[in-house]
């Protein structure tokens, strides 16, 4: 091959790797205001922290569809309009605030929205953002308002405040995650699956990736979160820090009735891999079942460095004394695979379960992988996500236009 034909090649293979909006230069418009319903597609930017490059302030039915994103403050904001929202194929990327830290500035939120009705979030790519932020759900069951949160590509989950242009602090952070339910109560239908999670050391900084806090299904329709691929939660500096988050917490938050606390969740054949303090926690809540799911950490970051705040696999455990009040109950941990390594321990030391306040006989048939968990573990776990799409027929990320 000549090397003009040579370069020609490479160039073509970059285009078509390179996800939706970077194979071609984009023309961003400034942000935009959505006030009636309908489909929108464009490209926007905020370069004003305090600005989001979209704004719904409808509660008529949007959709945003085919666009790119991007802003130094939210990509996506509603609050307070009972918001009936898709967002699908969309690329959105989170840009520094580039401010300083007394200003607590850190990455926006993909998706930020307060008191909505009804909200999909499908087949979209969130590079560096916040996550997706949804608090106080209002919508109806009987209209089949609800949220699902589908086939979603995600790379570094950020909730480092900004220090100055172009930098984040290696201290100071916000809590942030892929996905928080606050107070999502009594919805029907709610579902988070097929999502595609990766924060990489250094340059992410999620609570847990998945947080259930204060939120609830029903009995005849629990909260789904199922077949996800989640891979990585750390501190801001994984080899000093101490860190609280993990992957997924599938019932968050001290709950004073069972009106208010986590419950009816289920959470089942996620893939979780080295999420440092714990790979899926149940600390608040009742009727929350997790099973089926595959939590393998090595306890070592990509460079051979063990993670300072490696902890357990898998937890049940009432810190706020919620059993007093009657709303910690019938949590069910069973039939899950766990190879939880701990290198501070021992090379081939493990920290798998921990089950201070599991009723007995609800976490049961647990398995852990003897001896040593590896960094060739973890890697194959990336291998085994990608069999399981392929065989599934599920596409992560933008579809083809």
């Amino acid at each position: 091959m000549r090397s003009g034909s040579r370069l020609s090649f490479l160039l073509l293979v970059w285009l078509l790797a390179a996800p939706v909006g970077e194979a071609q230069t984009i023309k961003y418009d400034k942000p935009i205001v959505i006030v009636k319903g309908g489909t929108y597609r464009g490209n926007w930017q905020s370069l004003d922290p305090k600005v989001p490059a979209v704004t719904v302030a409808t509660g008529q039915k949007v959709v945003i569809e085919n666009s790119n994103i991007r802003s130094k403050g939210h990509l996506i904001f509603s609050a307070f309009k009972k918001a009936n929202l898709t967002v699908r194929n969309t690329r959105g990327t989170a840009l520094n605030p580039d401010r300083p830290l007394s200003e607590h500035r850190y990455p926006g939120r993909f998706l930020h929205a307060e008191e909505f009705v009804n909200i999909l979030v499908q087949n979209n790519e969130l590079v560096g953002t916040s996550g997706i932020y949804l608090r106080a759900y209002q919508g109806k069951a009987s209209q089949g308002q609800t949220v699902k949160i589908l086939r979603n590509k995600v790379r570094n989950i950020n909730g480092r405040y900004s220090v100055g242009v172009g930098r984040f602090s290696d201290k100071e952070f916000r809590l942030v995650q892929f996905v928080q339910f606050n107070a999502v109560r009594r919805i029907s239908g709610a579902e988070i699956a097929w999502n595609e999670v990766i924060n990489e050391p250094g340059k992410s900084r999620p609570e847990e990736n998945i947080n259930m806090y204060l939120s609830s299904g029903v009995p005849s329709s629990r909260i789904k979160i199922h077949d996800n691929y989640i891979q990585g939660a750390y501190a801001v500096n994984p080899r000093v820090n101490s860190y609280a988050g993990g992957g997924i917490n599938a019932g968050d938050g001290s709950g004073k009735t069972l009106a208010e606390a986590a419950g009816h969740i289920l959470v089942y054949r996620n893939q979780i891999v080295s999420t440092s303090n714990n790979g899926i926690a149940v600390s608040a809540g009742h009727d929350i079942e997790v099973y089926n799911n595959r939590l393998i950490a090595s306890g070592y970051l990509p460079s051979g460095a063990p993670i300072a705040a490696q902890n357990v696999g898998l937890y049940v455990w009432d810190p706020h004394n919620d059993r007093a009040k009657k709303t910690f109950f019938n949590n069910i941990v069973r039939d899950n695979l766990v190879a939880w390594g701990n290198p501070l321990k021992g090379r081939e030391a493990q920290n798998p379960v921990w089950f201070p306040d599991c009723e007995p006989g609800k976490c049961r048939a647990n398995r852990t992988l003897p001896g040593r968990v590896t960094l060739t573990m973890e890697r194959q776990e990336y291998t085994r996500w990608q069999a399981k799409l392929k065989s599934a027929k599920i596409t992560v990320g933008p579809v083809s236009k």
